[in-house]
């Protein structure tokens, strides 16, 4: 617990509990029923509190304690109970206990303990409703970070419901409250790997370009994370060899020697056929001896370089001085 997180009621709470019992009562009767209610919802969550927090919160509230000294105090439902049915008349007393039971599980409190992105991962596959729902619980702060925590094509159909949402009954959130509380208890389960940004990359490639570009061109409008995601691994730089031949040689004057002996090192035996027979005799054997004085290197570096290819011969290929064909054709390429 730290003082910097506490809520108003939950200030509150403290100074309820750190008040000696004859006083219990006359600070409640300066409250509302509804600020009761929070400030002993409060009490009723609350364990052993740091001494640090307590003394920190009474020192907000010095006036109205005098010169009472911070004891070590706990919380707890019965605590909240006893406090009630000590300080408050019978009529009143009753009325708040009816609703402090709906109130010691509330939504904000069961997910206090969790990081927004977190919270966002878990309520994502969630429907938009309930989403709003859980949302509207938190404080704004809080919700705010969940919402930026979502997946961007989400967040507008959440505000919108959000933004639109009537009362609802107690009821209802007493059984958001179990939901919530049970999502997030729960314990992943194995997960099987499908689709993802390669499974749509590969698609695309062996749909005819133009649909393909369509497509991904309506991705993008809709999330532009993900189009480039899919963009990043329709070609790859297995994938060049696959270029025409007059525009190979295009392509390779486009790369500089030391890059492609570098990506020569990852690449398939036919792709290094391929580049050389593209080369004259001296430049593949210039090549083949970079290659050679580079020893071991980090396939992470290797494909750093591939990717840079890659993204000249996308260049190339948007300038139209060269041709891929990758998919999409009724001819068998040999």
């Amino acid at each position: 617990m730290e003082y910097e997180a506490l809520a108003g009621a939950e200030k509150a709470a403290i100074v309820i509990l750190s008040l000696p019992s004859d006083q219990v009562r006359d600070f409640l009767s300066q409250l509302e029923d509804d600020e009761v209610e929070k400030a002993l919802a409060a009490v009723s969550r609350m364990d052993e509190i740091p001494s640090r927090v307590q003394q920190l919160v009474l020192q907000e509230f010095q006036d109205t304690l005098g010169r009472a000294e911070a004891e070590a105090v706990r919380g707890g439902r019965k605590k909240a109970v006893s406090i009630v049915e000590g300080a408050l008349d019978q009529g009143r007393a009753a009325r708040i206990l009816e609703h402090l039971g709906r109130d010691e599980k509330r939504i904000d409190w069961t997910l206090r303990s969790y990081q927004p992105a977190f919270i966002a991962d878990r309520l994502e596959s969630e429907h938009p409703q309930t989403i709003a729902l859980v949302l509207s619980q938190m404080p704004s702060e809080r919700g705010a970070a969940v919402i930026e925590a979502l997946p961007e094509p989400l967040r507008p159909d959440i505000v919108l419901r959000l933004a639109s949402l009537e009362p609802v009954s107690n009821e209802v959130i007493s059984e958001l409250e179990l939901g919530v509380s049970e999502l997030f208890e729960r314990k992943p389960t194995p997960t099987t790997r499908v689709g993802g940004a390669k499974a749509a990359a590969s698609m695309l490639n062996r749909v005819p370009k133009e649909q393909g570009a369509e497509i991904l061109g309506a991705v993008d409008e809709r999330d532009s994370e993900t189009a480039l995601s899919i963009r990043k691994r329709m070609l790859t730089f297995e994938d060049l060899i696959f270029i025409d031949r007059r525009g190979f040689q295009v392509f390779l004057r486009e790369v500089a020697t030391e890059d492609l002996a570098v990506a020569l090192k990852a690449a398939s035996e036919e792709m290094k056929e391929q580049v050389f027979s593209n080369l004259s005799s001296r430049a593949a054997e210039q090549i083949k001896e970079e290659m050679d004085l580079l020893g071991p290197m980090k396939l992470s570096d290797v494909e750093e370089v591939q990717e840079r290819i890659v993204e000249t011969a996308r260049t190339l290929e948007s300038d139209g001085q060269i041709t891929i064909e990758l998919g999409g054709s009724d001819e068998i390429l040999v």
